[in-house]
């Protein structure tokens, strides 16, 4: 069957409807609206920044918290996809890395429903409301997964729970009931969407990446919600008995991210989540101090006149829905900072709030870290560089100062053990993007002159695919990090070496270390202090993690410790090189903890209230900084008039 085309005519090219389709960009996240200015406007080598005390949240008297969802992860947080059924009584969370991933809440006791999810299915891989719920169990959700020796999308019918012709990559949204149901496909979200009605089905061409969808009340209409490549959106909407489509409303500043949206009983009005009102700016995309937090809007149908419901200063106010009178949506808390504690442990103490991923400088005064907000519609591209002075006691001993900036996602830079060079991941583009991953970006390494901020960026790879951080060797003339294989599987990581020209930075040699098989993916990596081994933290999938030693070029690895983690979590050598420091999951929270690198009993480090991740130690070994975070989803509720 043709596919009839919806929308606008430009065609999208990018990568980032990876979420949806299960892969999720390493883009690494901020939480509040970031007080450092642009280093493009610094008259000298670095640039003052200004801290400014965050805004305090704007609370409707009526609002109402009604779930509260810690995490304890890293930029998986933010991306974490919350859902509350029609009738306001359950929620779906879908976390990525956490066990379980799929998790169904009673909203009435603040507890989980394994069972009620599962229902009779022997497995279970993703869940949608679709339906009432019955006194059994079984209604009210439409189930992914596998039972005996069926495999695909389980409906909700009266007389049970069946398999649906649904593709297995199907991204399916119900009407009143399993009788009308939409969907696109996850791998295809740019090309067509599918609207199922008593099993006549018809696909409907789409000039965009479908970012969310709703029916209206009686299922008369659909309505889908457009990311262009342009980073503009467009709404909409189609006759689900006429195959009539039209556009309901062009150039809304919307998120690239899946979302949720919801139709008043009455069918005049939607509420979505945008960053603005008005057309959105991808200049503005990248400025971390930007105000681009999405908020819940009301939108008129006939119109397209928006109306502001939501807003909450320095967090994304997302995923509406509409339960009778009362309006339910998503907020997302991120708190994120770089703390200092001894190396020998103890209790960390704040250095820089709104920062992560520190590094520090070869005297040990100074810390690197990206800043940014973790802003889900400009999710990856606010992120830029900058660099406080630490005194001998370890604390903060001048504002923070903007080291490195520009289009596109920048990680902390690495100074060269000389001083000379900062090396860092960047997605930098000519141009402002309109979202992570687009055909303009890049996903490399660059090498910069440390202390001059206008000093050409040096691109010293091509190849990159979901880049890592990259880390000097102790001679100053190579460069290790991970990265995705561009010829090999999705989300598995190899290390690469670079070895470099110390005086004019020019890549000498590309090197893949080659890494035995028991390593499944090899997402992060040290150097030894003399440089002749390298530690590494293995992702065996889930929770599950390794730390590894070998020696510099792969040889001899031993495999130190098996331990739990929940993302990227990091690692570094202490000074004496006799001992790894690394962050793993305790009591709930991620921790730091140190090992002797031949092995034996590892020794807690902290027992913060947070989690601490990215371990680095100080070249003169007093210090470890790292990253902690504090964050969740909230699930709040408001009764409109």
């Amino acid at each position: 069957m043709n596919a009839r085309p919806v929308g606008s005519a430009v065609a999208f090219g990018g990568l980032a409807f990876a979420f949806a389709a299960g892969i999720l960009p390493l883009a690494f996240g901020q939480s509040q609206p970031a007080q450092q200015p642009s280093a493009q406007s610094a008259p000298a080598a670095t640039q003052s920044a200004t801290a400014a005390p965050p805004a305090a949240p704007v609370v409707n008297a009526d609002d109402k918290l009604v779930l509260d969802l810690p995490s304890n992860q890293w930029f998986e947080g933010p991306l974490e996809r919350v859902t509350v059924s029609p009738d306001g009584n359950w929620a779906i969370v879908n976390r990525r890395g956490m066990q379980p991933n799929l998790q169904l809440y009673s909203l009435e006791t603040g507890q989980q429903d394994p069972l009620s999810l599962i229902a009779d299915l022997n497995r279970i891989d993703n869940a949608v409301f679709c339906g009432p719920w019955d006194s059994l169990g079984t209604g009210g959700l439409a189930r992914l997964g596998e039972r005996t020796v069926e495999d695909g999308w389980f409906l909700p019918h009266e007389d049970g729970e069946k398999l649906s012709s649904l593709p297995a990559n199907a991204i399916p949204i119900c009407a009143r009931n399993a009788d009308e149901l939409a969907y696109y496909r996850s791998d295809a979200p740019e090309q067509a969407v599918f609207i199922d009605v008593r099993g006549r089905v018809r696909d409907y061409g789409v000039a965009g990446r479908i970012a969310a969808m709703a029916f209206s009340p009686d299922g008369g209409y659909f309505y889908g919600l457009l990311f262009l490549p342009s980073g503009k959106s467009t709404l909409i909407r189609i006759d689900a008995n006429t195959d009539q489509s039209k556009v309901v409303v062009n150039d809304l500043d919307a998120s690239p991210l899946a979302e949720r949206m919801a139709v008043s009983p009455d069918g005049k009005k939607l509420y979505l989540p945008l960053a603005t009102d008005g057309q959105p700016d991808n200049a503005a995309r990248q400025q971390p101090e930007a105000n681009r937090w999405l908020k819940i809007y009301q939108l008129d149908l006939a119109t397209g006149a928006r109306q502001e419901l939501v807003e909450t200063p320095g967090e994304d106010d997302d995923a509406p829905t509409l339960a009778g009178s009362n309006l339910y949506w998503v907020r997302t808390v991120y708190h994120d900072s770089v703390v200092l504690l001894s190396s020998g442990g103890g209790d960390a103490k704040e250095v820089v709030a709104e920062g992560e991923l520190p590094m520090w400088s070869p005297d040990s005064h100074r810390i690197g870290y990206f800043f940014g907000g973790a802003r889900q519609a400009d999710w990856g591209l606010d992120l830029d560089d900058a660099v406080v002075a630490i005194d001998d006691q370890g604390n903060r001993a001048s504002d923070p100062a903007v080291i490195v900036s520009g289009n596109g996602e920048d990680f902390s830079p690495a100074w060269s053990p000389d001083g000379k060079w900062i090396a860092f991941h960047s997605h930098r583009s000519p141009v402002p993007t309109p979202q992570h991953g687009d055909p303009n970006s890049t996903d490399d390494i660059y090498l910069r002159l440390a202390d001059d901020v206008h000093a050409p960026e040096i691109r010293l790879t091509d190849f990159g695919w979901e880049t890592g951080p990259a880390y000097w060797s102790p001679d100053g003339k190579k460069l290790l990090f991970s990265s995705w294989d561009r010829n090999g599987q999705p989300g598995i990581d190899k290390l690469w070496v670079l070895t470099l020209d110390p005086d004019t930075g020019r890549v000498a040699d590309v090197t893949e270390l080659p890494l035995p098989a028991a390593i499944r993916s090899a997402q992060w990596a040290a150097w030894s202090p003399d440089g002749t081994q390298i530690a590494v933290e293995d992702d065996r999938g889930g929770q599950d993690r390794s730390l590894w030693t070998m020696n510099a070029d792969g040889s001899e690895p031993q495999k130190v410790i098996d331990y739990k983690g929940t993302t990227y979590d990091g690692l570094d050598w202490m000074k004496d090189g006799s001992s790894i420091v690394y962050s793993a999951l305790k009591d709930g929270r991620m921790q730091l903890f140190a090992i002797p690198k031949m092995g034996g009993a590892a020794r807690q480090l902290t027992q913060d209230s947070g989690n601490l991740l990215h371990p680095r130690v100080s070249p003169d070994g007093k210090w470890i900084a790292c990253t902690r975070i504090v964050q969740s989803k909230q699930i709040w509720r408001r009764k409109l008039n």
